[in-house]
Order: C-alpha cells, then structure tokens, then sequence
C-alpha cells in the first residue's frame, strides 16, 4: 500500500486552489484597458461640448436645443469590448430623439471625412407604444450605410427613464455584435474600418451615458467559465504529476 505524504498533498492542494483564484483575477484586470464612470469629468482626457455631469453620469446641458452633444477621447481599442450604459432621461419629442457611440473612429468627431463605426438608437413609435430601433451604422467616404437591418426592441407605455445595459464586440475578422441587457441582439461583419484613435457619445439632451468599459477582450458572449475550467484541468495535471513523480523517488 502506497503511503501518502499529507503534508506534499496539503501544499499541492494549496497550490491548485490559489492558481484557481488567481488566474480569473489576472485575467479580468489584464483585460480592461480603461474605463469611465464620470465620477468627476477628466477635461484632460475627454473633449465635450454641452455636457455637464449629473448623479454621476454625463448629460447634455439643460435647455441646450441648438447645439449636440458631445463627449469624446482618445482609444485605440479595435477589436473585442465596448461596454456602456444608456438611459433616456427626457420625454420622446421633446428633442431630436437620437443617441449614437461611436466605438471606433480613426479620426477626431464632427471633422470633414469623418470614418466611424456607431452604435445608433432611435424612437419607433406605433398604436401599441413606443419602442427603440437599434443599428450599426458605418460612415465612410462621407457617406452613411446601416450594416445591417434595424433591431427593435420591445415596446413600452414611456421609455423614460429605463436603463440600457451595452456590449459590443468586436473579432479581428470584422465580426461586430451587440448585446443588450445580455442578450444579442444583432451581428454583421465589416472590415472597411480596421484601426480608430476615439470613442465617442452623441446625442441632444435627453439622454444619459454612464459607466463605461473598453477590454482588449471578448467578455461577452463567448464561454467564459470554460476557459476557468481548462486552466483548472491543467493546474490539476500538473499538482497529479508533480505527486507521482515525489512518489517514484
């Protein structure tokens, strides 16, 4: 009968359950490359125009119907994790009604020749209530196309005031999705635009941005807890080999 050495057992265990915690904590903070919860406004990172920052989100201006607005910065992320939240906090038809993040973009806002992908969200209006009509648009060679057929969501009495949880991903072979509250609500491919220097928020003032999150990769829509799961296998491979090889000596 083969004797055990309970204090080699002790510290591979030890070991197998730290690399377990360890390895999803390395992970998550490799993965974000930056992120905005406007707490305080950061005028030296985001350039914006009628912005103001209220309960820890960016508005627009109050009262400010003739100018948009605008709050972009610097990010060079294009592929994998947009996350961001919206909420509309005025009444429909009391402005344009228009709200688009632009994820990528190589060149700086509103200048001629502008490139970017965007997220656009719209009102649709109908006899049962009123609903959202979601898009991925490109603009390229100054001219406008929707990627792919719009999206509407599900109709509600008043959309005031309802928070929208975003994630957009995006693959190197030109894959872009978009999630809402978790869901997928909609997928193209598209490579005409491969690099971008900014993000970006657009939109009249009835709507609120809030908590966003830019990752170097995919954390949605893809099996997370099976790439745990490997790395677990193969921490356990090794405590295994490491015990049987102490046993043979």
């Amino acid at each position: 009968m083969v004797k055990v050495n309970k204090k080699l057992l002790i510290a591979v265990s030890a070991l197998y359950i730290l690399c377990l915690v360890s390895f999803p904590t390395t992970l998550v903070s490799a993965a974000l490359v930056w992120a905005e919860y406007f707490n305080h406004l950061d005028y030296d990172i985001w350039t914006s125009q009628s912005c103001r920052l209220e309960d820890n989100e960016q508005h627009g201006v109050d009262g400010d119907h003739i100018s948009a607005v605008i709050a972009y910065r610097d990010s060079s992320v294009a592929v994998e994790t947009w996350k961001f939240d919206l909420r509309e906090v005025g009444a429909w038809g009391e402005e344009f009604d228009v709200c688009k993040v632009y994820f990528m973009s190589p060149l700086e806002l509103e200048v001629l020749d502008w490139e970017y992908y965007a997220l656009s969200i719209v009102h649709a209006g109908g006899l049962s209530g009123i609903s959202y009509s979601y898009r991925i648009e490109k603009y390229l060679d100054n001219q406008p196309k929707v990627l792919i057929p719009t999206y509407l969501g599900e109709t509600h009495e008043s959309v005031k005031g309802i928070t929208h949880h975003f994630a957009i991903t995006r693959h190197s072979s030109g894959l872009m999705s978009v999630y809402l509250n978790g869901s997928l609500i909609m997928s193209t491919t598209d490579n005409d635009i491969t690099t971008t220097e900014y993000f970006g928020f657009y939109t009249w003032d009835d709507w609120a941005f809030d908590n966003v999150e830019v990752y170097d990769t995919i954390e949605i829509g893809q099996d997370i807890p099976m790439v745990l799961v490997c790395i677990a296998v193969i921490v356990l491979i090794a405590a295994i080999a490491i015990f049987v090889i102490h046993k043979q000596r």
